[in-house]
């Protein structure tokens, strides 16, 4: 049984600590915590005596799924001696707790719904660990994979460690000493997640001032700019997902409205990729998504407010999206556009569980398991065709 414990006050929470190794810690600032026994606190001065692994994870994060099994069995291993694990994030208790019945996850689960913890240990990307020793001094914060038994048994008897993605003194204020630009239009290959701190398609910013992407390929330059789904683009395969050619951008301008924004963009990706492109549509072989005669569907409107999905390999969870989560879905299984012509507007919860060995399965899946028909049919789809475009090399 999955227990969930408020968390009503907390000391020593008005300003947040610098992240700095061999300082104290900065404080849990969770409101909640599930998996843990009733009546345990979580203040360092609680938990003094353990040493502390704090995963900072999120449902619709692949990467932090897939560090899921390491963890556990890091917990497992160190169950019966004073180690604690405390995977955090920022997401709603019941997307959470629905998160956990198809992932389970060992040891406790903090929910940090205000981002001051997530702000306090100055995480960019998920998934990032940090280390805690017994006596609440902070020893590192890097990638999980590279959390080992060896530097948690270190830990537990007092040694120093050598955490391999040590990311010292990390607080943008520390690092970034001058203003923040006035105006701005930078594009650039994509510099490491262990430099940057922040994962790959990560959007950044201040609304209004500033628009930063991290890691994310022209073609999705490309879509954000042009309003064409990405897989509608005709473009070098450079640019495309098809190759690791990642770019970091960053966007800035007093007033700066989303059409701002886009106008900035698009003279960037110009003078950046010396691009030229245009649109046109062309009549396109797609599934359209339909309502069943005298049938209701089967995707519930949504319990929660906050929203996320995940995909075990044909068998997909989503709670409270759109239908163009299922239609992302379905398109990427069968390699078509799916078209939306359900008139159900809002955001809804639904299961799906296909054949991945089989993707036309999912057209069938589509029908029985969600009361909703795909029927192939021929719409006029508008392309964006990249007539040119240069790839640029660092100096």
């Amino acid at each position: 049984m999955r227990n969930m414990l408020p968390i009503l006050a907390l000391v020593g929470l008005c300003g947040a600590a610098e992240l700095k190794t061999g300082a104290p810690a900065p404080a849990l600032a969770l409101s909640h915590v599930l998996q843990a026994p009733a009546g345990t606190g979580f203040s360092w001065d609680a938990l003094r005596g353990n040493v502390v692994v704090l995963e900072f994870w999120a449902t619709w994060c692949a990467g932090c799924r897939d560090q899921i099994p390491h963890l556990n069995k890091l917990e497992e291993q160190f169950r019966n001696k004073a180690v604690r694990f405390i995977s955090i994030t920022d997401e709603e208790p019941s997307v959470v707790q629905r998160f956990l019945k198809d992932y389970p996850i060992s040891g406790w689960v903090g929910l940090d719904l205000n981002g001051r913890t997530f702000t306090s240990y100055s995480v960019m990307g998920r998934p990032t660990t940090a280390l805690v020793d017994a006596t609440g001094v902070f020893r590192g914060i890097g990638d999980p994979n590279e959390v080992t038994a060896e530097a948690i048994d270190d830990l537990l008897v007092g040694k120093p460690i050598a955490f391999p993605v040590l990311r010292e003194g990390l607080p943008t204020v520390k690092l970034q000493s001058l203003p923040e630009p006035l105006y701005q239009v930078m594009i650039r290959p994509a510099g490491p997640v262990q430099v940057t701190g922040n994962s790959p398609g990560l959007i950044t910013g201040k609304a209004g001032k500033r628009w930063e992407a991290w890691g994310v390929w022209l073609t999705s330059l490309l879509a954000e700019t042009y309003d064409v789904p990405e897989d509608r683009i005709l473009a070098p395969e450079w640019g495309t997902r098809a190759k690791w050619v990642l770019f970091d951008v960053a966007l800035a301008a007093p007033d700066l409205t989303n059409e701002r924004r886009l106008a900035l963009m698009l003279r960037g990706l110009e003078e950046t990729f010396q691009l030229k492109a245009h649109k046109e549509a062309r009549d396109t072989d797609v599934y359209v998504l339909r309502r069943r005669p005298e049938t209701e569907p089967k995707v519930r409107p949504a319990a929660a407010g906050g929203s996320s999905h995940w995909n075990r390999g044909g068998d997909i969870t989503a709670v409270a999206v759109t239908l163009a989560t299922l239609t992302n879905a379905v398109g990427q299984a069968v390699g078509k556009t799916v078209v939306d012509e359900t008139g159900l507007a809002g955001r809804f919860d639904f299961e799906l569980k296909w054949d991945t060995a089989n993707p036309q399965s999912i057209v069938e899946a589509v029908r029985t398991q969600l009361a909703l028909d795909l029927v192939p049919a021929k719409r006029p789809l508008q392309y964006l065709v990249v007539d040119a475009a240069v790839q640029p090399q660092a100096w």
